[in-house]
């Protein structure tokens, strides 16, 4: 072969010493019968040969570009994991993920965002509640692109057919009743009004925790975006009076390390005059001191149910393990919203 001619599949078969079918079906990794040695063959030859297939005829050919959008608020924690983990299970489906950060609702990055979507004709979106707007979303929604929205409430059943949210609600619950369990007369809620549909379902589960207790309790919704951190726990600790401990309930955990950085600093006792929880359970809340209490949050299951949904959507064939999981959990949802909930991780925050 020239140097000049480009390797064919033809020739990746020849060399190979197999079928083009063969070839076909390790490019496109579908789901038929193979030996690994078959597969590493076929590899090989590629390396060897430099082939490189037409990409855009192919999927010019198959109605599909083989690619997927996902829109996150930004790249850090929570989010920087759910892209890792979301880009691996398409990733089985012969898929590939281009990730694009809100950039804080930009509305010019969004226009970007949108043109960069169209023109690449994917097959699928994934958006997380607060990165995009609805206006935005239906745009591409209105071409007939599935979509799959994580964390995001009060999407219209016209634009999202799946809404797959951790139970923000219910885990806030929890860690008031955590709080009242432990002793404290004082429970604070601390969050940021910038959260919008997270921070709203945090209120509603901090307020449902308190309903049922018999005993009057001092309670305060505080938003540190308005306060910043010193004069939250300025008004926490004014509100709270003589009441130890007092509660306090943070949006994540990053504010729940701040929070505690203070406590030390002025002095402040945790968990004795101060318990914490945080959410997200990131790797910091383990090496603090003392550790904060937190919620994990399920990425892999919520990463699963979104890439399997989204691959329905498209009309793939699922394998069985997605099949099954879909199967588990779609009879759970209500309505187009389905949750998953989230693990409590005890820590010495909360426990003297």
């Amino acid at each position: 072969m020239s140097k000049s001619k480009q390797p064919t599949i033809i020739d990746v078969a020849s060399e190979a010493g197999v079928s083009i079918a063969t070839v076909s079906n390790v490019l496109n990794r579908r789901k038929v019968p193979m030996a690994p040695e078959t597969i590493r063959k076929v590899e090989e030859a590629i390396v060897r040969l430099g082939y490189r297939r037409n990409v855009m005829a192919t999927n010019l050919s198959r109605r599909r570009s083989y690619e997927l959008g996902l829109i996150i608020p930004h790249f850090g924690g929570y989010y920087g994991r759910f892209a890792e983990s979301l880009e691996q299970k398409v990733h089985r489906f012969g898929y590939h993920l281009s990730v694009f950060s809100a950039a804080g609702m930009d509305p010019e990055i969004e226009q970007r965002h949108l043109e960069h979507l169209l023109q690449r004709r994917v097959d699928g979106l994934v958006s997380h509640g607060l990165a995009m707007s609805m206006k935005s979303t239906q745009q591409l929604v209105g071409g007939g692109t599935p979509l799959v929205i994580f964390n995001g409430w009060g999407w219209p059943e016209e634009i999202v057919q799946l809404a797959v949210n951790l139970d923000f609600a219910k885990a806030s619950a929890q860690a008031v009743r955590s709080f009242l369990n432990n002793g404290c007369r004082s429970v604070i809620y601390v969050g940021k009004s910038n959260g919008m549909g997270a921070n709203d379902q945090r209120i509603q589960g901090f307020l449902s925790g308190l309903g049922n207790d018999s005993e009057p309790v001092v309670h305060a919704l505080l938003d540190v975006s308005e306060l910043g951190v010193a004069r939250t726990l300025d008004e926490a600790l004014r509100l709270s009076g003589e009441c130890r401990p007092i509660g306090i309930y943070t949006f994540n955990d990053a504010l729940a390390l701040e929070i505690l950085a203070l406590c030390h600093e002025r002095g402040i006792r945790v968990p004795e005059d101060v318990q914490l929880i945080g959410m997200d359970n990131e790797l910091y809340s383990k090496a603090s001191f003392p550790a904060i209490t937190s919620f994990d949050m399920p990425v892999d299951l919520q990463t699963s149910l979104v890439a399997a949904f989204l691959m329905k959507q498209i009309g793939e064939d699922l394998d069985e393990e997605s099949t099954l999981l879909l199967e588990e959990h779609l009879p759970r949802a209500i309505g187009h919203e389905l949750l998953i909930d989230l693990d409590m991780i005890v820590r010495k925050s909360t426990i003297a």
